[in-house]
């Protein structure tokens, strides 16, 4: 039957019921495919709240806290250089070994019949002054080397986790954006739904003049127009409230538009198999590199505590000058060159004990990592059941959808005829609304199932910006 053929009324009708249809074939056409190209939109969405998030802002800043700690603990290899400077003011009673040795040297000028011996000398301690620069290299420390890697151990730790709370930011970003692009479709679902209510009332309207209809149709599908509008609404409703959810995750003006991008481009590629999800999730999750990263620390502190078992030997070199004056040259400097060797030959056992309080935490931690490996497995194994089914559904859903849409329009064909009735014509069209409503369900339940898989199995490649 061609549009240009028949009645007014009818022919609008016939519109609004193609705009519902080819809403649905477009929905159907955007089913998930395999697409191996991640969605710039999204992923410059993800870089933007990245670089905004407050949690992960702090994160890094520890992270620089930590590397800043590592060179703290590299420049313990290094020589050390200080300058040393004294000066004393003395008064009172003083030792003067002046004192002593005037009365030799007199005795001696006596038996030598010569003036050659000094006997006014002035030698009260200590000198003055003191002025020095001390260069100090260690020679053999092995606590210098367990509290480097002690440090570079713990550095890595807090990597891990700026990275564990970077996938985590990614997958509430891409959730979001999901769910407010689910928001969209059902708006304008029910946006095509209610046009297609305001033409079959429209319709029931001319039938009803023409004798062709009761009035109780007419109530019948103004009631279920007023019941469209307030589901349209609603869905205005929800599209405020998830664009609105999704700018504060990006920390930006709650009023501001979201770029809109077709599902085909979402970039979820084709399902993983569940071995390879799960070898990722294992081999990639930040969580077991944290974990790790703080066993290894724990073993350096349990290094640096039996260092103490050990002497450590360091060398000096001092060079200054000294006396009651400050004059520089060669009667008043001196050089000193150091072997410095200590040994702590016992503490009452506070060594050992500090040694055996890190193994078991290493321990600890190493039994923790275990258990957690465990629980990704867990998580990797139930996200990927989750996503699979859901991507099942989906075909499932497409064909109730395209049956929905061919009975509808076979029935809007035959009440457009006269030999099907109003009734029948509204409850094809509420199932028609139902399984596009469920297609819409299902396409998005399956992305957002994806986005968990891609956390659970560290699949989501990501950049820090």
């Amino acid at each position: 039957m061609k549009l240009d053929s028949m009645e007014a009324p009818h022919r609008q009708y016939a519109v609004a019921a193609l705009a519902l249809a080819a809403f649905g074939a477009a929905l159907g056409a955007a089913m998930p495919r395999d697409v191996a190209a991640q969605s710039r939109v999204v992923d410059d969405y993800v870089a933007v709240a990245l670089k905004q998030n407050l949690g992960l802002r702090q994160e890094e800043l520890a992270l620089r806290r930590s590397a800043a700690a590592v060179k703290e603990a590299r420049g313990n290899f290094l020589p050390s250089a200080t300058l040393n400077a004294r000066h004393t003011d003395l008064s009172g009673n003083q030792i003067d070994f002046g004192e002593f040795i005037n009365p030799v040297f007199a005795t001696l000028n006596q038996l030598t019949g010569t003036p050659s011996f000094p006997t006014d000398v002035v030698l009260r301690l200590p000198l003055k002054q003191e002025t020095s620069v001390r260069v100090a290299q260690p020679v053999f420390q092995p606590a210098i080397l367990a509290g480097y890697r002690a440090a570079g151990a713990a550095r890595d730790a807090q990597s891990a986790t700026r990275d564990a709370r970077v996938t985590q930011v990614a997958a509430e970003v891409r959730s979001a954006y999901l769910q407010h692009a689910k928001a969209l479709r059902l708006a304008e679902l029910r946006a095509a739904t209610r046009s297609l209510l305001d033409e079959q009332v429209r319709v029931m309207t001319r039938l009803i003049e023409s004798g062709r209809a009761t009035p109780d149709a007419l109530s019948r599908a103004r009631a279920e127009r007023s019941d469209a509008q307030q589901r349209e609404a609603e869905a205005a409703q929800l599209v405020e409230a998830t664009r609105q959810s999704f700018n504060l995750l990006l920390a930006r003006p709650l009023d501001t538009a979201v770029e809109a991008v077709d599902d085909a481009a979402m970039g979820f590629d084709a399902m993983p198999t569940l071995d390879g999800a799960i070898a990722s999730g294992v081999a990639q999750r930040a969580e077991l590199r944290a974990l790790s990263a703080a066993e290894r620390a724990a073993v350096a502190q349990r290094r640096l505590a039996q260092s103490a078992f050990l002497p450590s030997v360091s060398v000096a070199l001092d060079y200054g000058v000294q006396g009651n004056e400050y004059r520089f040259n060669a009667d008043q400097d001196f050089t000193a060159v150091s072997v410095v060797a200590s040994w702590n030959l016992f503490n009452g056992g506070r060594d050992a004990a500090r040694a055996e309080q890190a193994g078991l935490e290493a321990q600890r931690l190493a039994l923790q990592g275990d258990d957690t490996k465990r629980g990704i497995e867990l998580q990797v194994r139930l996200a990927w059941q989750a996503a699979e089914v859901a991507r099942t559904a989906i075909a499932t859903a497409e064909d109730q959808r395209v049956a929905a849409a061919r009975t509808h329009d076979l029935i809007r064909r035959r009440a457009e005829e006269g030999l099907a009735s109003p009734l029948e014509l509204s409850q094809a069209r509420t199932q028609l609304t139902a399984a596009e409503l469920n297609a819409v369900f299902t396409t998005y339940d399956y992305y957002l199932r994806r986005v968990e898989l891609d956390r659970a199995a560290a699949l989501y490649p990501r950049s820090t910006p």
